[in-house]
């Protein structure tokens, strides 16, 4: 026998045993709350092989209850999985569940420590929040409603004219908006080049600054190899020469036409004069991606969602066409006087929100001090992520979650109403607390106008033989239906008569279109 190899095998063993024992001792002196088991060093990393990540948190919930813990590594992450722990942290105690979790060397490398969305709650994320509730904030969305009300309308002829292209569509519709007051331009087409591009560098940004995006997030020993043995760290920089320059264009050139006077009036423009705004050129590039991707994605996906819960579920579609129709009538289009009128078409907003949630997971949150929770201890700097579907799709909130009943979102009062069927009447879509999605009112109002018209002027059919696959589209944080074909006829000849002439009328001023930066957008890809 090898003596050798006999004393080496012992050794290895020993550490193994060694590193265990530790990592129990670790556990239990922590105090974490319950949660799935992991292997020391690793984890629970090799538990989400072949799944997504929201769907296998949802699983947990069911097993571990509405708090549980597991190890990114020897990280702890806890998740949340129920209105009332979402009260008593995000919300009671804001001040230190509102964080996020410190970035792996790879999401600095991509981001460049700019991006609000991965930026630690302190006074830098306060200036950026600050931004960006001046462009998005409740006290602005009005100004948004010139834009939303014209590209609703341009929505329903490329509808008319092209039916099939609905999924992109939608991108195009919210992706107008947002930059018609960001960037004074818009869209014109359905295929529009800078839409689709903005789907595109939104996933590959997220998927690789997500918390166990690498390897390395979850052994985190591996950061201390140099770089001929890191490979992860070139691939970072890579992923960021692939996705910033497509948004330093719309930085730079809008400084360009500030200088000589011939900035359109918009957001960028605005903040470029405003010599109180002290950011740096990457925090500019990075504020202008953070903006259109706030503006466009997750209300494009809901609106992708909305044609899929139409196949579905035409009964629903119909009660809200009925509503509209007795509100409306039919020889105008809805507009926001009717909203407060239309209280079944709001509940199918609400319930679209719930029933189909864009961000399953919202935004992932981190304690910036250590916390104790129902006995259980919660480390400062743990992940906490916000289970926005566990409750979403909990029978316990939402009795028979995957059905699509708006009238769990009626007024109790309402004898339309299903008042058990929802925990207060709320969703949690847009997540909760302080990090709660600052464009919250401008999407609400992109989506009510949108699909007030739609459902006014067209049915929404499913096609012959080609019922909508079940899964995903996107991918984190952002989850649309996958692709599908569906029918969309207008609703009588009169419809479509009132749709061509209504398509072009109070066109907002000084609107460009986006063509001008497509040649040098087209050059950078």
């Amino acid at each position: 026998m090898d003596t050798s190899n006999s004393k080496f095998t012992i050794y290895i063993l020993f550490s193994l045993l060694i590193i265990f024992v530790l990592y129990i001792a670790s556990n239990i002196a922590r105090n974490l709350p319950n949660g799935p088991p992991g292997l020391p060093i690793f984890g629970n990393i090799f538990d989400f092989r072949g799944s997504l990540l929201h769907v296998k948190l949802t699983e947990w919930s069911q097993q571990y209850g509405d708090v549980f813990a597991y190890k990114m590594g020897q990280s702890s992450v806890i998740v949340l999985n129920s209105p009332e722990s979402f009260n008593d942290l995000f919300i009671k105690k804001g001040q230190k569940y509102s964080s996020r979790p410190r970035a792996s060397n790879q999401a600095t490398l991509i981001t460049e420590g700019a991006r609000i969305v991965n930026m630690q709650y302190g006074d830098l994320w306060r200036e950026h929040r600050k931004i960006i509730h001046g462009f998005l904030g409740m006290q602005n969305a009005k100004i948004f409603l010139p834009y939303q009300e014209y590209e609703s309308r341009r929505t329903l002829k490329h509808l008319l004219d092209e039916p099939d292209a609905f999924f992109q569509e939608v991108a195009r519709y919210s992706g107008s908006v947002t930059f018609s007051m960001l960037m004074g331009c818009r869209f014109d087409r359905s295929d529009a080049f800078i839409p689709q591009q903005i789907g595109k560098k939104m996933q590959n940004f997220f998927t690789h600054i997500r918390p166990g995006a690498w390897l390395v997030d979850w052994i985190p020993i591996l950061d201390y190899l140099p770089d001929a043995l890191a490979p992860w760290r070139k691939q970072a920089v890579e992923i960021r020469r692939q996705i910033m320059p497509f948004y330093l264009v719309f930085y730079e050139q809008m400084k360009e036409r500030v200088r000589n006077g011939t900035a359109p009036d918009c957001f960028v423009a605005r903040v470029l004069q405003n010599e109180g705004t002290k950011l740096s050129e990457t925090e500019y590039a990075h504020l202008i991606a953070e903006l259109i991707t706030a503006g466009t994605e997750t209300t494009a996906t809901t609106l992708q969602w909305f044609f899929k819960a139409a196949v579905l579920f035409p009964e629903q579609m119909k009660h809200a066409q009925k509503e509209i129709d007795r509100v409306v009538g039919r020889n105008r289009l809805p507009n926001w006087e009717d909203r407060e009128k239309l209280p079944y078409l709001n509940a199918v907003i609400n319930e679209l929100h719930r029933w189909a949630t864009a961000t399953p997971l919202a935004f992932i949150h981190a304690t910036s001090e250590a916390d104790v929770y129902r006995g259980k201890s919660i480390p400062k700097g743990a992940t906490v992520i916000p289970n926005v579907n566990a409750i979403h799709k909990n029978s316990q909130y939402y009795p028979e979650p995957d059905k699509f009943m708006p009238e769990r979102f009626l007024d109790p009062r309402d004898p339309r109403s299903s008042p058990g069927a929802s925990p207060g009447g709320q969703h949690f879509a847009f997540g909760v607390g302080r990090r709660e999605c600052p464009g919250r009112h401008v999407a609400d109002a992109s989506l009510y106008i949108v699909m007030s018209r739609i459902l006014w002027a067209f049915d929404i059919t499913p096609k012959p033989n080609s019922p909508p696959p079940d899964g995903y589209s996107g991918a984190f944080p952002v989850f649309g239906p996958a692709v599908f074909q569906c029918a969309v006829k207008p609703r009588n000849e009169a419809a479509a008569q009132m749709i061509r002439e209504r398509a072009e009328v109070d066109r907002p001023k000084e609107m460009e279109d986006s063509s001008i930066y497509d040649e040098l957008l087209a050059k950078i890809q």
